[in-house]
């Protein structure tokens, strides 16, 4: 299981939050398996791939992403702690 301090794990939710809604879950397990694939994980490393990652997904209006903001957080406190 992969763990975070605070200040990754904010990187973490920010970068989930512009993600479209029906894809956060997917962004946020595709973010955390490439995450495990290094022995040191440093917000360095949590920000560079969380950007590489939030690419591969479709962008919400920002209409879209405020009202989804509890879901996207408790999947990733499930993914991560």
């Amino acid at each position: 299981m992969l763990s975070l301090n605070d200040d990754e794990y904010q990187a973490v939710m920010q970068a989930a939050g512009p993600v479209h809604p029906t894809q956060r879950s997917a962004f946020l397990r595709a973010l955390a398996k490439e995450l495990e694939l290094h022995p040191i994980v440093g917000p360095g490393l949590v920000h560079r791939l969380a950007a590489d990652i939030q690419r591969r997904y479709v962008i919400a209006p920002e209409r879209q992403t405020s009202a989804a903001a509890e879901p996207c957080e408790q999947l990733a406190r499930q993914v991560w702690r």
